[in-house]
């Protein structure tokens, strides 16, 4: 029997439980078919559109709390990814869903494997990319290829329950939150774990080979005319210092903001700062 929201929420402290719940009763999925591919993604807010792609775990209210920071401001869309396996598929779902929108050009913001996708999308459609910002990500080859076919074997061979354990670990030990929050993630990485088929992620760990394979040049945005902001945590654990390094030297005309001791997710661990450093980006003028 599937577990209800209260069940997986149970220990999680009641103002935060039905903060969540209340997000998600304001902020319905919408769809978009793409190629015979159903894509979910949240819509909401007005003005200058901004996209928000959430990292591997995969979905759209990753982002809930700063979708309600920006949405007064900005045009929100957020999608969730459905399981492609390569880079082109999610360019081109994520275009298609603004030309459903009516959105001709986007600031667009990527965190670790969205900041991948964001990559990939901005070489595809510079045209409607206003401004990029890569949070906490890295070029092709900031993870080793090897490591993700070790990843694709053992997914195949080990029973579902083994697999969402593993889910749930792997992303508690990513997720950097401050000691009042991890019930709530604890609770609901545990609920996309539910969620998430074993072919959803030998997918995803195609499409992480298929990033593998591009090769990216300091010299492919040289015409485009918008600014980059790159986000990063000097302690990052799923983005090593090295790769943060290659990242800057791909984009030596970005602006930098390091997070001290803030992890993978400098977001949740310290949402005040990335929020003030996103907007002061996003509308220098400010």
């Amino acid at each position: 029997m599937d577990k209800s929201f209260d069940e997986i929420y149970k220990n999680v402290p009641s103002n935060q439980k039905e903060r969540f719940r209340q997000f998600r009763s304001t902020h319905p999925y919408k769809e978009c078919v793409i190629d015979g591919v159903t894509w979910e993604y949240i819509s909401c807010g007005k003005g200058e559109a901004l996209v928000l792609l959430p990292g591997g775990i995969r979905f759209a209210e990753t982002w809930f709390k700063f979708i309600t920071a920006f949405e007064n401001e900005y045009k929100i869309v957020s999608p969730t990814y459905p399981a492609l396996p390569t880079m082109t598929q999610f360019t081109k779902g994520i275009a298609a869903i603004l030309e459903s929108e009516t959105i001709d050009k986007a600031h667009i913001l990527g965190t670790s494997f969205g900041g991948w996708v964001a990559q990939c999308f901005i070489r595809s459609y510079p045209d409607k990319v206003k401004t990029l910002l890569l949070s906490n990500t890295s070029g092709p080859h900031g993870i080793s290829s090897g490591l993700v076919r070790i990843g694709q074997v053992m997914t195949f061979l080990y029973p579902m329950p083994l697999i969402q354990i593993a889910f749930r670990r792997n992303y508690l030990n990513l997720l950097s939150v401050p000691d009042s929050d991890r019930e709530f993630w604890k609770a609901y990485v545990e609920e996309l774990s539910l969620k998430t088929t074993k072919n959803d992620i030998i997918i995803q760990q195609k499409c992480g080979l298929d990033f593998n394979n591009y090769a990216f040049s300091k010299d492919d945005l040289i015409e485009w005319p918008g600014r980059i902001l790159i986000l990063e945590s000097d302690d990052d654990p799923g983005i090593k210092y090295a790769a943060r390094e290659k990242l800057k030297a791909l984009y030596p005309q970005a602006q930098v903001h390091t997070f001290h001791k803030a992890g993978h997710t400098p977001g949740y661990t310290n949402p005040t700062e990335y929020i003030s450093v996103v907007k002061r980006f996003l509308n220098p003028k400010r």
